[in-house]
């Protein structure tokens, strides 16, 4: 009888082994996209700065590939979709808010950007910040015109954010931003 009971433990634990490796596997090649993720999209933002619109959209496709990755490893653990994973669909959503804001690009919402409303509200008041960089860099070169349109901007969409006030449980990171 024991013998037997063990047998059922050892093909139990082995079940589990093998779903825990399959499932750190995954983590390990999330963990490589969402730096990957992470990188493209600081790029992006950077040319964006840069008035370079071409290789900006060239670094944008790239981080929505990695993005397109991501979600297909998500799907099979989804409870791997936060820290590291989470904030790499913010920073998507902020470089995708700057490049539309800065080449007029037809704006990606959450839904088409496959990627939760927590991270692109958060992605949103991270872009206020970069605004913000441009606006200065603009005013170090007397473009006022441009510095206050942006500033413009970035004003309204402090406003429509202000609104949210939620838990942090629900809306991590908001507050601070």
């Amino acid at each position: 009888m024991s013998n037997e009971i063990l047998e059922e433990i050892k093909r139990y634990l082995g079940s589990v082994n093998n779903s825990l490796l399959e499932r750190f596997d995954s983590r390990e090649k999330l963990l490589l996209l969402a730096r990957e993720l992470i990188r493209y999209c600081g790029e992006t933002i950077s040319l964006s700065h840069r008035g370079k619109k071409e290789e900006a959209l060239k670094k944008y496709h790239q981080a929505i590939e990695k993005a397109n990755e991501i979600r297909s490893i998500i799907k099979n653990f989804p409870e791997m979709l936060y820290g590291d994973v989470g904030t790499a669909f913010q920073e998507l959503a902020e470089a995708t808010v700057i490049i539309s804001m800065y080449f007029s690009e037809k704006l990606k919402l959450p839904n088409e950007l496959g990627i939760p409303d927590i991270y692109y509200i958060t992605g949103i008041a991270d872009a206020i910040g970069e605004m913000r960089r441009r606006v200065l860099e603009l005013l170090k070169r007397s473009s006022i015109d441009e510095a206050e349109k942006i500033y413009n901007i970035m004003e309204e969409l402090y406003e429509l954010l202000w609104g949210f006030e939620y838990p942090k449980s629900l809306v991590p990171g908001l507050r601070q931003k």
